[in-house]
């Protein structure tokens, strides 16, 4: 055996050395095809300003004494493996931008899967171990995991940061931003409505060429679909279930969040809404905008002054102090009480809804309010979501049936936010121009009248409700 003699002229070498066979190791170990990928001399392409034949890999990999997975240099302490370490070590607010770490320092309840309540995309802790895909395989025959780690969204290699925007809109959903350049994800071919898509696996690439995302939704439907195993169901609470959003946002369905495609509601009143004011106003849509994931799931830390953000800005859905990483409230699993501290209207309650619509239908003394009329096309929003105190039954769970004594909620008759797709139980859903429209669909509280729970549309402003909320039986209920 040969023994060299290691000196300070060939330590550099060493080093190159060392880093090269660290970054082409990380290649083949990540990504198959990333392994054919040409090693670039430049700082295109590449995550910061390192090059790959440079000795700079090793600001992340060590070739011999690795203490992570892929040759990472390090990790977090009794995790499994967890590149958050690494990752915060320069997204701390120091170094390079984002300053991600901040936002896992964000004060917030800590993750509870049993009770489906999350406030992070737990990249800090080690992550849960379960099934990826339906068979659980991935496309190159090996186990793989559905967990969130930084680089199950995020390629280091080829990830870059953007100056004006983040993503950019198109008629078919919103474009995937250089933060999200050479990851995987999951691309739909859909169907019918209510049919759950042709799933087709994006593998991405260091070269961004061979299969990559094109669109945001792609990687959040790696894991949020039906290309996924997905959580089993809880009994008797259908308001944790982990639905497709795949089969959700098909644009053949009745009535979507725009997410794929515009929405169907054209109505001068759903463009007054989008245009009207409130005071959580965030995005600026219109009838015709199609929206991201992060629009609604995001960092409950976003500024909400003005001026107004735009749409692309960069959003991060890392973590939130609303459940369900959302970027502002929503109340939607608990009912209002009948009296008490809580029981008066508080738009800050549907916070949500306000980052896009219009406040004035639902405020206390709507009926006087001129823009409320133009707003809506239900005139009934304010005495539902401010009147019906006192009332039916004490109960506050959503989930239970006849519960509801106090103020409604918005989640009561839009219990399925996504799309009237999967809606709970036998529903009777006869809208414009098709069944389930308007996203109007009931909470399992609200029950039947006579046997049965149906809305029906006679037009833009007018339509008739048979059904029982909050101990008010309406049979044939008409309104306009």
């Amino acid at each position: 055996m040969r023994i060299y003699k290691l000196t300070k002229l060939n330590l550099p070498k060493i080093a190159v050395l060392a880093t090269g066979l660290a970054a082409a190791a990380l290649l083949a170990t990540v990504s198959p095809q990333a392994a054919h990928a040409t090693p670039q001399a430049t700082t295109t392409g590449i995550h910061g300003p390192y090059s790959i034949n440079s000795a700079q890999c090793g600001t992340c990999h060590r070739a011999h004494t690795a203490k992570a997975p892929n040759l990472l240099k390090s990790r977090s302490p009794g995790s499994l493996g967890s590149q958050s370490t690494l990752c915060l070590g320069c997204h701390d607010g120091t170094g390079a931008d984002p300053a991600v770490k901040v936002q896992y320092d964000l004060v917030r309840p800590v993750n509870n899967a049993p009770a489906r309540e999350y406030f992070s995309h737990d990249a800090v802790d080690a992550t849960p171990v379960t099934v990826h895909t339906q068979s659980g395989l991935n496309e190159f025959g090996g186990a793989v995991n559905r967990h969130s780690e930084c680089a199950d969204c995020h390629n280091s290699h080829q990830a870059t940061a953007t100056a004006a925007r983040d993503s950019a809109q198109t008629a078919g959903g919103w474009d995937a931003s250089r933060r999200l350049a050479g990851v995987s994800g999951v691309s739909v071919l859909n169907g019918v409505a209510g049919a759950a898509p042709a799933y087709t696996f994006l593998s991405g690439s260091m070269d961004s060429v061979t299969d990559p995302i094109t669109l945001e939704y792609q990687l959040c439907f790696k894991c949020h679909s039906g290309f996924t195993k997905l959580p089993s169901p809880i009994t008797d609470k259908p308001s944790k279930d982990s639905l497709d959003k795949g089969v959700e946002f098909n644009p053949e369905n009745p009535s979507f969040h725009p997410v794929e495609a515009a929405g169907k509601n054209t109505t001068p009143a759903m463009a007054a809404s989008l245009a009207g004011a409130s005071t959580y106003k965030l995005w600026d849509f219109q009838i015709t905008s199609t929206i991201r994931c992060l629009n609604c799931h995001a960092s409950s830390a976003t500024p909400g002054t003005a001026p107004l953000p735009q749409p692309g800005s960069a959003l991060a859905p890392h973590t939130s102090s609303n459940r369900g990483i959302l970027i502002r409230n929503y109340q939607d699993r608990v009912l209002k009480p009948m009296s008490g501290t809580d029981a008066a209207y508080s738009a800050g309650d549907f916070a949500l809804c306000y980052v896009c619509h219009g406040q004035a239908p639902f405020a206390p003394g709507a009926s006087s309010d001129p823009n409320a009329a133009l707003q809506t096309n239900f005139s009934y929003h304010s005495k539902h979501v401010t009147g019906l105190a006192g009332g039916g039954s004490p109960g506050t769970d959503i989930d239970t049936a006849g519960d509801g004594g106090g103020n409604a909620i918005c989640a009561e008759c839009h219990f399925r936010l996504h799309s009237t797709t999967n809606k709970v139980g036998a529903q009777t859903l006869t809208g414009d121009p098709t069944t389930g429209s308007r996203l109007v669909n009931f909470a399992p509280n609200v029950t039947a009248s006579g046997g049965v729970i149906s809305w029906r549309s006679t037009g833009i402003g007018s339509g008739s409700c048979t059904l029982t909320c909050h101990g008010k039986n309406h049979n044939g209920f008409d309104y306009n």
